[in-house]
């Protein structure tokens, strides 16, 4: 299994988790439903902002090594590691990517 579908799977079991427990606290001791699903979903996001932390940086989504310092092509970083190719939309050096600039001279439309 890759990093990223055990992150997934992670907060998965985690979101069922927390729901269960908050369905059964409410049945179980007859609190009002309110406060308790407010509790679970705050644990909830903050189980799920912590889990998910390590996916803001350079990571292989592979196997999760540090790929911030390693070149990138045009579909992304290879990972010396496990080989799996992360996109270039979490490297922080070249968001937008290459500006090209046309040639005039390559274009008659433009000399029209």
């Amino acid at each position: 299994m890759t990093f990223l579908h055990e992150t997934r799977r992670r907060v998965l079991w985690v979101v069922a988790g927390v729901g269960v427990t908050a369905l059964a606290v409410v049945s179980w001791t007859a609190l009002p439903a309110l406060p308790v699903v407010g509790v679970a979903v705050a644990a909830i996001a903050l189980v799920v902002n912590r889990m998910t932390a390590g996916l803001r940086e350079s990571v292989c989504l592979g196997c999760g090594q540090d790929v911030s310092q390693l070149p990138h092509g045009e579909h992304g970083v290879i990972c010396p590691n496990c080989g799996h190719i992360t996109s270039n939309m979490h490297l922080a050096e070249d968001p937008v990517g290459p500006t090209i600039i046309p040639d005039p001279e390559d274009d008659e439309d433009a000399l029209a």
